[in-house]
């Protein structure tokens, strides 16, 4: 299908990066090559995989010239996608993981957009796909609706904690790929979160960026030997993708309009990493957290205006004062949400000894809240015991 009001159809490379995917190969590579739009170079990258993936690979490429099949030594995620792009040749450039498959008119909907508001990168919707069930369930959180403008272009740097309201996916993007090139931007090697400074530094260097509220990407929940079933909950990968990202903003030159941005996310993913890990790994996290992130990223000596949300300011003060003077107005985050509660229990536990455990209060939430309420007219142990008579008149 041809583009309308389009002199030439733009050249679109399709980089897909291949590891033991044989079962969905056939799947995948029947949307791609069906898509509506058909200037297309896929660039099929096969990681040295284990099964019969390459054998899938060069009889589909026998039967399709658009196919590119480059067959290589297994080296991890990163360096097969970096493999990918450099063999890129399209004007616009895209990357679908082998185990997921799209809508067939992906590419035109998205070139579309990114021709006709001449912008250098379109972000769209992505779902889960429940092999199981055969349930197709949005993703809610890929992209903020609430605060990423819908169907007008913006600038990365416009937009206050903007890496916080879109998820930092590889999937979900077309670029124009002198976009990439310009900056010589590639993936590099991480122990987990490789996708995350790649995309924030392209989307930070786009002129503009389009979002098409439109869900053109089905992702396949992580199954064993995946690309993308790496995740490990480590701190210490996190602080590794952040100075990562760090550093290939200022290397593009980027930094500057982006900091405040970048800090903000920084430290909102290191209260979301403390979070995710127990509670005994916390010992050595805050410690972490304030000698090789907070310091080291110019955190410390930030006005807490500087910070977006009340949630990191309180993180940032709890994190940073480890003794028992803390305000527990601080400690606790006192959000409504729970979960932002349950991390600031287990960093206020790291930096605070046993007194939670000894409270025997399990539910952080309602610790939160009936500390609010009784710290404004008392101590710490009148507090505490107030509060464990609340929940206990409540259960």
């Amino acid at each position: 299908m041809r583009l309308n009001n389009v002199k030439s159809e733009p050249l679109v490379s399709i980089v897909v990066p291949v590891y033991n995917t044989a079962d969905y190969l056939d799947e995948m590579l029947e949307s791609v090559t069906g898509q509506t739009y058909q200037n297309l170079e896929i660039i099929c990258v096969n990681d040295g995989s284990k099964d019969n993936s390459l054998d899938v690979l060069m009889k589909w490429a026998k039967n399709d010239s658009r196919i590119k099949v480059i067959d290589k030594a297994n080296s991890g995620a990163s360096d097969t996608r970096n493999t990918g792009l450099r063999n890129a040749t399209g004007d616009y450039l895209c990357f679908i993981d082998s185990d997921d498959f799209v809508e067939p008119t992906l590419i035109e909907d998205t070139l579309t957009c990114a021709i006709e508001n001449k912008v250098d990168a379109v972000v769209y919707n992505i779902d889960l796909f429940d092999e199981e069930k055969k349930k197709f369930t949005p993703h809610k959180t890929a992209v903020d609706k609430e605060r990423i403008p819908v169907g007008t272009p913006f600038k990365a740097s416009d937009i206050d904690h903007f890496y916080k309201y879109l998820i930092g996916f590889t999937v979900n993007k077309l670029y124009r790929r002198s976009l990439l090139t310009d900056i010589n931007l590639e993936f590099v090697k991480m122990g987990a979160h490789e996708d995350m400074p790649f995309t924030y530094v392209a989307l930070s260097a786009a002129n503009s960026i389009y979002y098409l509220n439109k869900t053109l990407y089905h992702y396949r929940r992580a199954r064993e030997g995946s690309l993308s079933d790496n995740t490990n909950d480590k701190y210490e990968y996190m602080i590794t993708a952040l100075a990562t990202m760090r550093k290939q903003l200022e290397d593009a030159g980027l930094m500057k309009a982006n900091k405040r941005n970048f800090d903000n996310y920084a430290l909102h993913m290191m209260y979301w990493k403390a979070n995710s890990i127990g509670v005994p790994h916390n010992v050595n996290f805050v410690k972490d957290c304030r000698e090789q992130f907070l310091e080291k990223f110019d955190l410390l000596e930030k006005d807490s205006k500087y910070f977006f949300d009340g949630v990191e300011r309180a993180f940032l003060k709890t994190t940073t004062h480890p003794k028992k003077g803390t305000k527990i107005k601080e400690a606790l985050f006192l959000s409504d949400d729970p979960e932002h509660e349950t991390a600031a229990l287990k960093v206020y536990k790291a930096t605070h000894g046993d007194w939670l455990r000894r409270s025997k209060i399990g539910r952080a939430g309602h610790l939160g809240k009936a500390f609010l309420r009784e710290t404004r007219h008392a101590g710490l142990s009148s507090a505490l015991n107030k509060a464990k008579s609340r929940i206990n008149e409540q259960e």
